[in-house]
């Protein structure tokens, strides 16, 4: 881990006190996944309450230094995940797709009138659950599509369904916000609810029709989106 709070000077609160400590003792060369100590032990550790060993916690959290399991306490974190959404398919034997529900009830409605529920899907990247997406497609593009097939990475399940309905996609437009996660899908992300995340919307075009969309809700504290722009080098070809 690196120090939260480094090069900013900040009030001396009790919190960010025990986040610096935190850091030093469990910074670099420590093993990726190493459980710390529970919260009762830290705030007897630090002669404080254990919400304030919370807060703690879960500023180190949103940095990206630290993680939480459900009902075993918290750990080291890897390094973030980098991933470009304009760049090259991720690997297929980093990906895996969970298929969560096909069923409507209870989803968001479409961003826009003549899309469908698709999906609700989970992807995990290195073993590593990373984002949520709600996929929404075009009525005749939906029903090209067995469920089975949509667990296919992302662009498969497009590539598939616009061939069988003489579709050419033409283009994307993506739009990332910053947003917190709500109850509903907290359980899905395997997150507490109020969690930052980042939300990711990508429109799918062919030509000036939209036929298909992707809520996506990136966990941040596990991923950095990036986003190469190779225009320059275009030019220099």
């Amino acid at each position: 881990m690196s120090d939260p709070a480094a090069g900013a000077a900040r009030p001396q609160w009790p919190s960010l006190q025990i986040a610096g400590s935190l850091t030093e003792e469990y910074g670099a060369g420590v093993e990726p996944h190493t459980p710390l100590p529970s919260e009762r032990i830290l705030a007897e550790r630090f002669g404080v309450q254990r919400p304030t060993v919370r807060v703690a916690l879960e500023y180190l959290a949103q940095q990206g230094l630290i993680y939480r399991r459900e009902r075993q306490g918290w750990f080291v974190s890897p390094p973030r995940l980098e991933y470009d959404p304009l760049g090259p398919r991720v690997p297929r034997e980093r990906l895996h797709i969970e298929l969560v529900t096909t069923d409507p009830a209870g989803q968001p409605a479409p961003p826009q009138p003549g899309l469908r529920f698709a999906a609700l899907r989970k992807y995990y990247f290195d073993g590593r659950l990373v984002v949520a997406a709600h996929t929404y497609l075009r009525a005749d593009m939906r029903e090209a599509l067995t469920d089975a097939e949509l667990t296919a990475p992302l662009r498969d399940s497009f590539a598939m369904a616009s061939q069988r309905c003489g579709v050419e996609l033409t283009h994307n437009r993506i739009s990332v916000t910053a947003a917190v996660i709500g109850p509903e899908l907290a359980p899905v992300l395997e997150v507490t609810a109020r969690q930052p995340v980042l939300d990711v919307t990508r429109l799918h075009y062919s030509h000036d029709d939209l036929v298909g969309a992707d809520l996506e809700h990136w966990r941040s504290d596990v991923v950095t989106l990036t986003f190469e722009d190779s225009r320059n080098q275009r030019l220099a070809d």
